[in-house]
């Protein structure tokens, strides 16, 4: 394959439209799109649906993913090379400015709003390197790794799909608190009514107050608020809007008097870091910066 068609179709994605694509790559839109079709005439697969923004097909999704790895690879030898330059010229000789690699990352609200966060400061040492997180659920992330949209991603999966190494992170465990007054007005005593007591939800990829409701054995669902955002989930529970599943990472910033709801109100969902099995020190780094957050996880 051609390398300037691969990187056509990428940043046809990247962008939304073939347009897009052309300005990044400082070519005329019908080059652009030329590439991209003799990208698919050569492969003999359609990669792309032209619909706004473009999006990939599953044959497109093969093609997107080698076009990151070459991508990110492609930048590491080219900061092989400028350092062997480097040392070659001397100290004295002028600076190359180079493009940082995009690391491309899906990380859950959860994740993101918690134990996450050191990631911030300790990338923002590396200037060789820029940041894109795509938010995700963590039962969701996967098929993001596959499709070459991320390089990594964060999730509840501990089976690795080909050309992936999945890492341990830990575990985060959530409770099921409700606001004193809230819980008082739908419970007998200490049981609370799990059928009337209203309950906020993350959004239609959260599955973990239902898990909790199974688990208590009950059938049907309870009045539902939907509030998707973690830090705006949390602050939702905390005013009396419903019960939910809160990471115990929150649970010290909350003021509220909550209560905890059932016998067991804990669920400890683990997390993994999927990424591409790449010999690559940008990602390497950020493995182990991943590692060393996540041990503050509770």
């Amino acid at each position: 394959m051609n390398i300037d068609h691969v990187k056509a179709l990428a940043a046809a994605v990247d962008e939304g439209t073939v347009e897009g694509a052309a300005f990044v790559l400082g070519i005329t839109a019908s080059a652009a799109s030329q590439r991209i079709r003799t990208l698919e005439s050569r492969l003999g697969q359609v990669l792309i649906r032209r619909t706004n923004p473009i999006t990939v097909t599953e044959a497109g999704q093969a093609i997107l993913r080698y076009a990151r790895q070459v991508e990110l690879l492609e930048a590491e030898a080219l900061d092989r090379l400028h350092g062997i330059d480097a040392d070659a010229s001397g100290a004295g000789s002028a600076a190359v400015r180079r493009e940082p690699t995009v690391l491309r990352v899906g990380v859950n609200a959860d994740s993101m709003a918690t134990w996450f966060r050191p990631i911030f400061a300790e990338a923002a040492g590396w200037d060789d390197v820029v940041l894109r997180i795509e938010m995700v659920d963590q039962d969701k992330a996967l098929p993001l790794l596959a499709s070459g949209e991320v390089l990594g991603t964060i999730t509840s999966t501990a089976t690795g799909g080909y050309g992936t190494t999945v890492v341990e992170l830990g575990a985060m465990r959530y409770v099921a608190v409700a606001e004193r007054s809230l819980f008082e007005r739908h419970s007998t005593g200490t049981e609370a009514d799990l059928l009337r007591l209203p309950m906020v939800n993350f959004g239609q990829d959260d599955d973990l107050q239902f898990e909790f409701l199974r688990r208590c054995g009950v059938e049907g669902r309870p009045p539902m608020s939907v509030v998707p955002g973690s830090a705006e989930f949390a602050a939702a529970v905390e005013a009396g809007l419903g019960w939910g599943m809160v990471p115990v990472m929150q649970l010290d910033g909350l003021d509220a008097d909550l209560v905890e709801i059932g016998e067991n109100p804990h669920i400890d969902v683990p997390l993994y870091w999927h990424h591409w099995t790449l010999a690559s020190d940008k990602l390497s780094r950020l493995t182990r910066a991943l590692q060393t957050a996540a041990a503050a996880m509770r």
